[in-house]
C-alpha cells in the first residue's frame, strides 16, 4: 500500500455522512468520499500519482510492467483508472452542463472509505466537528490516500485501489453549483420593528406587473 497526498479542489463531497453507491450488478454499497480536482496544467501533481501508481504495481505484482499495467486498465474503463480526465467525464455524460464548470482541462481523482469516516481537519490541523461548516464544493483540500494495486478472482482482473483516510481544509475558493442569492443591496432599511408593523399587504406581489397576468 502507498500513501499519496494530493492538493486539489473538493467536488461531491460526503465527508461527514455515507452515500449510497449502485454496482452495475444492481447491489449497493455505501462509502464516505470525493473527488479531488486539479488542472492538466499541473503535471507536477500528475507525474506524482503516475509514479505511486507504478510503485504500487512493482509492490503486488513484480513481474508485470507498471506502463502495461497502466494503460491496460485506462483502456478498458476511463472510471477504473485513479487518475481521471474531467474533460472526458463531460463528453461521455448525459448532463454535461453539470460537470463543465468543475471538469474543465482538469483530471481528479475519486477517492472512497467504505470503513471509517475520513480524519477531517482545518487549515490548522485541528479537528473538525462539522464539516459542512467547513468543507464545500470548490474549495482547496489537501487529502491522504491509501494507493493499491489488486487482482480480482476468478478472471485474474487487475486494477487500482484508491482509500481516502484524511482531508485537510487548504484555501476558499468559488463554490462549485452553489444557487444564487440576494444582494444586501436590494433590501430597505425599515429601522426598529413597530408594534404596529402588522400589515404585510403592502410587500404582496411587489415586482409583478398586474397587466401582465393571464387572468386579467
Amino acid at each position: 500500500m502507498q500513501k499519496l497526498t494530493v492538493k486539489g479542489r473538493l467536488s461531491y463531497p460526503a465527508l461527514d455522512t455515507k452515500v449510497r453507491m449502485k454496482l452495475p450488478d444492481g447491489s449497493s454499497v455505501e462509502h464516505y468520499g470525493c473527488d479531488i480536482v486539479f488542472p492538466k496544467a499541473d503535471t507536477k501533481q500528475i507525474n506524482a500519482v503516475e509514479a505511486c501508481l507504478k510503485t504500487a504495481v512493482t509492490e503486488i505484482f513484480p513481474n508485470v510492467s507498471p506502463d502495461a499495467l497502466l494503460s491496460a486498465v485506462r483502456s478498458k474503463s476511463e472510471s477504473r483508472g485513479v487518475l481521471r480526465d474531467g474533460d472526458a467525464k463531460i463528453a461521455s455524460s448525459h448532463k454535461p452542463e453539470n460537470y463543465t464548470q468543475t471538469y474543465t482541462d482538469s483530471v481528479y481523482i475519486s477517492a472512497k472509505n467504505k470503513y471509517v469516516q475520513p480524519l477531517l481537519v482545518d487549515r490548522q490541523a485541528q479537528p473538525v466537528s462539522d464539516p459542512r461548516e467547513v468543507f464545500y464544493p470548490g474549495c482547496w483540500v489537501i487529502a491522504k490516500l491509501n494507493i493499491g494495486a489488486y487482482e480480482l478472482d476468478p478472471y485474474k482482473t487487475k486494477g487500482f485501489s484508491c482509500t481516502l483516510t484524511g482531508v485537510q481544509f487548504f484555501k476558499h475558493d468559488e463554490r462549485w453549483g452553489a444557487s444564487p442569492k440576494s444582494d444586501t443591496s436590494e433590501f430597505k432599511d425599515y429601522g426598529e420593528e413597530q408594534d404596529s408593523d402588522t400589515s404585510v399587504s403592502n410587500f404582496a406581489s411587489a415586482e409583478v406587473d398586474s397587466d401582465a397576468l393571464p387572468w386579467n
